[in-house]
């Protein structure tokens, strides 16, 4: 019975077992597999519009006047007279009087050397009344020759046929030999007056010059302003004794103005492209002040003689149009300038987040993305204008993905 039963219990343990294991297997769950959706991704996008545009540059920069003068006396002396708007900051007229150094000295001076030169002149005509009186004199006594030329002729004659003495023909050539010595002597005399006359003539001349030079000295001990413009810098007031060449003021020029501002490398260099010359290249300069903006039109005067060093740029120097609002602006003033850029002809304009592989532009296309080629033409920061395989009105995906590829579903939003 015992090995009865050690033969049939293990028996029944293992059919349990597997009887077991069939249940579970076939009462097991079924997992259904799911199915996995693709992935849509969200970009943004603009469309395509290909027309003639230019890159216009956006740069900053500041002001400065187009003329700015350190004025100094030319004279020397005492500060006898001040300009009622000679004051730190007024706005002078030109022509109109900053100081006026006392005249006496210069006045003094100027009647002296015009007393030199009227008397010089007087010696001068003198000197030609002389040689005048000489040159009357002299064809006299050259009349008085030619007759003694003959009449000695005539004695001459006369003595070979024995009709005078020896004795008159004697006294007719001694006649003549004196005679000729009058003539001779009345031309050295002229000889002597004629460089006289030239050398009085030099004196004049130097006189004459000093007399404009002292009727420029008294001239400058008025000190006026070269233009119209604001005064700063004053150094110099009424009692004051100042010396030629002091500092007495500055003067600003309050009628017209320049923007300066700076070319970097890349931007020069996209500038030399176009066959416009950069110079006369119109511009648009903002100035804000507080909540007042005024904007200025004007254009593109003259560039540096070189590239700095420093910067690696090229500064560019643009001469404002005159308005009514000029003589509101101050030098220094910090301000944007907009300078005409190279115009191109049927271009589309992209930011630069559009470009990849710098060849290659994505477009949506019923819901993907599809590559399109395309050539940079130029670029000015951000914006970029290219040529290439597009169409006017396709959306150009300009978000930036690294899984960005052909046939990707995309939602414009």
């Amino acid at each position: 019975m015992r090995l009865l039963l050690k033969i049939i219990l293990p028996l029944i343990i293992l059919g349990m077992g597997v009887a077991l294991a069939v249940y579970m297997v076939a009462t097991k769950p079924v997992i259904e597999p799911e199915l996995v959706e693709e992935r849509v991704w969200t970009v943004a996008a603009i469309p395509v519009e290909f027309k003639d545009q230019s890159v216009d540059l956006n740069l900053f920069g500041s002001l400065k006047a187009v003329r700015d003068v350190e004025l100094r006396s030319l004279v020397g002396g005492e500060v006898v007279e001040v300009g009622d708007n000679f004051r730190e900051g007024a706005l002078l007229e030109k022509g109109e009087l900053l100081v006026r150094v006392d005249p006496f000295d210069f006045e003094s001076q100027l009647s002296e050397k015009e007393a030199a030169l009227l008397e010089a002149r007087a010696r001068l005509n003198e000197l030609v009344a002389i040689q005048k009186s000489e040159e009357i004199a002299l064809d006299r006594e050259r009349e008085v020759l030619e007759r003694e030329v003959r009449n000695v002729e005539r004695s001459e004659s006369l003595a070979k046929r024995g009709n005078i003495s020896v004795k008159s023909l004697d006294d007719a050539r001694s006649t003549l030999s004196r005679q000729r010595q009058t003539v001779e002597s009345r031309e050295a005399q002229l000889d002597i007056l004629k460089p006289r006359i030239g050398q009085q003539r030099a004196v004049i001349d130097r006189l004459d010059v000093g007399v404009r030079r002292a009727e420029r000295d008294l001239a400058n001990t008025s000190l006026r302003a070269p233009f119209r413009g604001y005064v700063t810098e004053v150094s110099a007031e009424f009692g004051k004794n100042i010396g030629a060449s002091d500092k007495v003021a500055r003067v600003i020029d309050a009628a017209q103005m320049e923007a300066r501002f700076l070319l970097s490398d890349s931007q020069y260099g996209l500038l030399l492209g176009s066959s416009v010359d950069i110079v006369g290249r119109p511009v648009t300069v903002s100035w804000e002040s507080g909540d007042t903006e005024l904007v200025f039109n004007g254009q593109v005067a003259r560039l540096s003689p070189e590239i700095s060093s420093e910067t690696g740029g090229l500064e560019v120097f643009a001469i404002l149009d005159t308005s009514e609002y000029t003589s509101l602006l101050r030098p220094g003033a910090f301000v944007e300038v907009v300078l005409l850029g190279n115009r191109y002809l049927n271009v589309a304009k992209l930011p630069d987040s559009s470009i990849f592989e710098n060849t290659k532009v994505y477009v949506v296309k019923d819901g993907r993305l599809e590559p399109r080629t395309i050539e940079i033409v130029a670029q000015n920061g951000s914006d970029v204008l290219v040529r290439g395989d597009l169409v006017g009105g396709e959306l150009v995906v300009t978000t930036r993905l690294p899984e960005i590829g052909p046939n990707l579903k995309v939602e414009v939003r």
